[in-house]
């Protein structure tokens, strides 16, 4: 069989598509994470801390920072409210406001606060735990689909669903085949 007809075929066809889908996809995330410096260049907003500028399953885009004196502080009710952060939380990515920095030790601490938490639920946050900032660009609701997802066991079925979708839909006889089946079937007889 020559390399043309085996091109043509379908299964070839789709597993060449699902191909240039994740490399298109793996391009599109490296090519972020390489312009905006940071290795998370998209989040979801997974609390509502942040509400009324960020809500709970935005999706928002993220720059690294190369000099942390770059950082913007101050309260969310200023003129000009501090910059938004990420950082490493205990165990997530955490998104909040920086509204006051200091050097302890020489090393620049940021005191962080949620625009909606009470006062006093300030976080002091180190400077090795700061992920990066938040570039005022969002797409509000699209960040409830990776939220969805974020359980590995959803991630899982999720993929596996998709094996079995593309397995039943590449092998079993679909009614396109059929139909060019009866058609050849039916010119016979005329």
């Amino acid at each position: 069989m020559k390399l043309p007809e085996v091109l043509k075929r379908d299964y070839v066809q789709t597993i060449i598509m699902i191909v240039v889908v994740i490399l298109a996809v793996l391009i599109f995330w490296y090519g972020l994470r390489f312009a905006l410096r940071t290795e998370y260049p998209i989040l979801a907003v997974a609390s509502g801390s942040m509400e009324p500028v960020l809500y709970a399953g935005d999706l928002i885009f993220v720059e690294g920072i190369q000099n942390l004196s770059d950082i913007y502080v101050a309260p969310k009710d200023a003129d000009q409210p501090g910059d938004i952060l990420v950082y490493q939380g205990a165990r997530d990515l955490i998104v909040h406001r920086a509204i006051d920095k200091r050097v302890e030790d020489g090393r620049i601490v940021f005191i962080i606060h949620g625009d909606a938490n009470q006062e006093g639920a300030n976080e002091q946050v180190s400077e090795d735990r700061i992920v990066g900032r938040y570039i005022g660009f969002k797409v509000p609701w699209l960040g409830n689909i990776a939220l969805f997802f974020e359980p590995l066991e959803m991630k899982v079925a999720f993929i596996a669903l998709w094996i079995v979708l593309l397995i039943i839909i590449e092998f079993a006889p679909s009614a396109r085949k059929r139909d060019k089946r009866g058609d050849a079937e039916a010119s016979l007889y005329k």
